[in-house]
């Protein structure tokens, strides 16, 4: 299992079309994924708590849960996320910060 965490920092001004353009892009991947055994969980959340805040940004927090690493090979070169992934950088006012690594400890799934 492995876990990826991204905090994104889009422009206040972007925030609606970023939301709408993730819900049109990402989440059919996400869908397919899950649908194919690869990924367990992930959400896009807006996030209210932040010890890293950009001004002028709204930050949205990325957990995705793949089941192998297989999985976030398999969405990493889908070419959906590769279109969807440059046009997500262009809302970006700062540079994200990205995690990830295998689980160690899980519950509830």
């Amino acid at each position: 299992m492995q876990t990826i965490g991204i905090v994104l920092n889009v422009g206040e001004d972007q925030a609606e079309e970023f939301e709408r353009g993730f819900r049109e892009q990402e989440l059919p991947i996400w869908e397919d994924l899950r649908a194919r055994g690869l990924l367990l969980m992930a959400t896009l959340t807006r996030l209210d708590i932040s010890t890293k805040k950009v001004d002028g940004a709204v930050q949205y927090l990325v957990a995705v849960i793949f089941l192998t690493d297989e999985g976030h090979h398999v969405h990493d070169s889908d070419p959906r996320f590769e279109a969807w992934n440059k046009r997500a950088d262009t809302y970006q006012i700062a540079e994200p910060y990205v995690f990830g690594g295998d689980t160690i400890v899980n519950v509830g799934s």
